[in-house]
């Protein structure tokens, strides 16, 4: 089973653990004071490929905003014909 979740982003890259720790808690504590920035993730990422750590940030999906719903094509269709003669309007269809 898939989910789809969002994707966290790169914000800094460094040598050490502590570094990257000391960043992910200067971010936590702004983020704390600050109520526009609720619902804000963040986590240390080893990459054994660079040798490096990595800061990833991301708003947590339960807190994004929802899109609206688009409406099906069924009702596009219906909107087309003629509701007189209910038969399709070829001029309608331009």
């Amino acid at each position: 089973m898939s989910v789809n979740n969002k994707p966290w982003k790169n914000e800094s890259f460094h040598t050490s653990f502590e570094e990257a720790d000391s960043i992910r808690n200067k971010l936590l504590r702004i983020w704390e004071s600050d109520p526009k920035h609720e619902g804000m993730q963040v986590k240390i990422k080893y990459m054994s490929s660079k040798n490096k750590f990595v800061v990833k940030t991301r708003l947590h999906p339960g807190f994004e905003k929802k899109k609206e719903e688009k409406k099906g094509g069924k009702n596009r269709k219906r909107n087309k014909k003629n509701p007189d003669t209910r038969m399709f309007d070829a001029s309608s269809s331009v």
